[in-house]
């Protein structure tokens, strides 16, 4: 089936899709180079960026829950914004100071689930581009089954995957990053470990791993998930390096190009 004409061209900062948006608050119209999220829930914005740029007063937004906490994150409702053709009206961000908690890694806006998970995109890795297509329409013979969260995970893309030989269960990331498995024990010799300084601790490198999602097989890379990271591990946009696929959030399901 062809796809939507009109694509977006994005670039990566730091492990981040970013793109072009424009945000709408009050009198402000402010164009945005705003990072892409799969796993948030809501969107986010730097407390700093939302003073210096919209001059929200902190001090007069409500406490927003974030994994049942409260204390340093404040609800900021947009009167709208527009990304990749679309406009998104009444559109709540969680405020949190993030550059420093996050090393200056992450774009002071991020785009989640509560923008993504309306649509399908297709995502061009080799292109660099990203589109909003129509989730009626079949893409692609490779056809891997997502299943979606719920509460504070909603929106979240979830994927059944074996990996060297044990099934597992992966939450699917549009950033990049080095995958990660879920804790436990697996029938694989570790290469090395990765030095994790914020645990004080090592992680096991597992390198040239075998895996399985449906009908799409890969080799790739994995580290070790803490203990206390829950049972799902983290498969990341490089599983899919250089391929051009289909994110279909209302099918639930991804869809892989040939």
């Amino acid at each position: 089936m062809p796809l939507a004409s009109s694509a977006m061209v994005f670039r990566y900062s730091n492990s981040f899709i970013t793109l072009e948006s424009t945000l709408f608050h009050q009198d402000k119209v402010v164009p945005s180079e705003v990072g892409i999220s799969s796993t948030l829930t809501h969107c986010l914005m730097d407390s700093t960026y939302a003073v210096n740029v919209f001059k929200v007063d902190i001090a007069q937004l409500k406490s927003a829950e974030v994994n049942k906490k409260e204390e340093g994150y404040y609800s900021l409702w947009l009167d709208s914004l527009t990304f990749c053709g679309e406009t998104y009206r009444n559109v709540k961000f969680v405020v949190m100071e993030m550059q420093q908690r996050f090393n200056g890694k992450v774009p002071n806006v991020v785009l989640g689930n509560s923008i993504l998970r309306h649509r399908a995109w297709h995502i061009d890795l080799q292109r660099h581009t990203f589109t909003s297509c129509s989730p009626d329409q079949h893409y692609g013979k490779i056809r891997l089954k997502c299943s979606m969260g719920k509460g504070m995970e909603d929106g979240s893309i979830f994927l059944k995957a074996k990996v060297g030989g044990r099934k597992v269960q992966m939450l699917f990331s549009l950033n990049k990053g080095l995958h990660i498995l879920p804790h436990g024990e697996y029938d694989l010799q570790p290469q090395t470990n990765i030095p994790c300084p914020l645990a004080l601790a090592t992680l096991p490198l597992y390198k040239n791993v075998t895996t399985q999602i449906g009908d799409f097989n890969f080799v790739s890379d994995y580290k070790l998930g803490f203990p206390d990271e829950g049972k799902v591990g983290t498969l990341f946009l490089d599983a899919l390096e250089g391929k051009s696929f289909v994110l279909n959030y209302p099918k639930k399901v991804i869809e892989i190009l040939e």
